[in-house]
């Protein structure tokens, strides 16, 4: 994966947080923003029709996520999945 895809990537995942906290901040957000990306870009694909480098990019988005989370506590709406704060 090329930098200028996975900074694109970047771009996508915080403005759809952004756009929705409880939804895509929350507990199950994880799910919920790979759906959304499979809904955006790829509508009209079955499961089967898509290549492996698909899945390897929800990964990607999935790891976005929680980073954006951390650096971006008001947008993390988590309750019961939210990662414990590091002590010094």
């Amino acid at each position: 994966m090329d930098k200028f895809f996975k900074k694109q990537l970047y771009v996508w995942t915080y403005d759809k947080i952004k756009s929705n906290p409880q939804k895509f901040g929350g507990d199950n957000s994880n799910a919920l923003i790979m759906h959304e990306y499979a809904n955006e870009f790829y509508p009209n694909s079955y499961v089967m029709q898509l290549e492996p480098r698909f899945y390897s990019v929800l990964s990607t988005v999935s790891r976005i996520k929680n980073q954006l989370l951390e650096d971006n506590p008001q947008f993390d709406c988590r309750a019961k999945y939210k990662p414990k704060k590091k002590s010094a």
